[in-house]
Order: structure tokens, then C-alpha cells, then sequence
């Protein structure tokens, strides 16, 4: 039995000519392109769109935690902070003719918890008109420090501004 299906597989492979093993590996290769091309490449696209979109976005989170990652300064540093913002203001070629501490902001619950308060500094500026608030958009725009215009008052060839610095206090 195994004898006649050997002999009768010997015979029909005989019978194959040259074209017609062409023919059949033409058919081969035809089909894995097929394949190939209907399956496995829309597969592949989806997954490397997949990767770039996982890159992109492990990309922002990265990014977001480095521009989080600023600590709140402490109230020591607040001189620190506020030669800073005169810096800024120097920087830009606005002259600060004298600051002033106004206040500091008022702790609502006494606890032991680090808490977040300000301190309000009044700086006259003496300088042109146009570089005034291009400085004060500098200082607000400065990742160390968290500082907010609070009020501005521009005169010819001088100012007033009132800054909001934060600052951390207690641990």
C-alpha cells in the first residue's frame, strides 16, 4: 500500500514539465505577496504609528515632569527671588529706582504642613514705556520663580509695579 502511493507520486511528478513548475512557484510567490500586502503591512503600519504615538506621548510626560518639577522656594529665598525680578527688569534696560515689601500674605490654619503664601513688592521702574512690559512678561514667564503682576501703573519714562512672589513656608 505504501509501495503504490510512492510509485504513483514518482509518476505524477514525471508529468511535471518546466513551465508548469514555473507556473506553480509563480503561484507560491504570487500568494505570499497577497498575503503580505492584504495582512501583515496594514498590521506593520498600525504598529509602528502605534510606537511613534507611544514616543510621542513618553515624550510629553517626560517633558511635563522636568517643567514640574520646580520646587516652590522657601521663605529664606526671598531676597533671592526679588534681586531676581530686579535682575529681570536690569536685563531688559528698565531701572529699578527703589522696592518695597508691602506685605505678606496671611496663613489661614496654623498647622505643620508645608503651605504656600506670597509676599507683595512694590518696584519703581524707571525706564521707556515699551520695555516695561516686555520685562514684566519675562519675570512672569520665569520657570524659578512663580511670581503674577498683581498691578501696573506706566507713566512717561517711569512705573509702578506690584509683584505677587510665592513662596513655600513651613515643611
Amino acid at each position: 500500500m505504501i509501495k503504490s502511493t510512492i510509485n504513483s507520486s514518482i509518476r505524477n511528478c514525471r508529468y511535471i514539465s518546466l513551465g508548469s513548475l514555473k507556473i506553480i512557484i509563480f503561484s507560491i510567490f504570487l500568494s505570499n505577496a497577497v498575503v503580505y500586502t492584504t495582512l501583515c503591512q496594514p498590521a506593520y503600519f498600525k504598529l509602528m504609528a502605534l510606537k511613534e504615538e507611544t514616543n510621542y506621548w513618553q515624550d510629553v510626560l517626560e517633558r511635563d515632569v522636568i517643567q514640574n518639577e520646580s520646587i516652590i522656594p522657601t521663605m529664606d529665598q526671598l531676597p533671592d527671588m526679588i534681586e531676581l525680578c530686579r535682575h529681570t527688569f536690569l536685563d531688559k534696560g528698565v531701572d529699578v529706582a527703589s522696592l518695597n515689601v508691602e506685605r505678606f500674605g496671611e496663613r489661614r490654619e496654623a498647622g505643620t504642613g508645608a503651605t504656600v503664601d506670597y509676599a507683595l513688592v512694590r518696584l519703581r521702574l524707571v525706564g521707556q514705556q515699551e520695555q516695561i512690559p516686555s520685562s514684566l512678561e519675562a519675570i512672569e514667564d520665569n520657570k524659578k520663580i512663580s511670581v503674577h503682576i498683581q498691578e501696573v501703573l506706566l507713566a512717561e519714562g517711569k512705573g509702578e509695579a506690584l509683584l505677587k512672589i510665592y513662596f513655600s513656608t513651613g515643611e
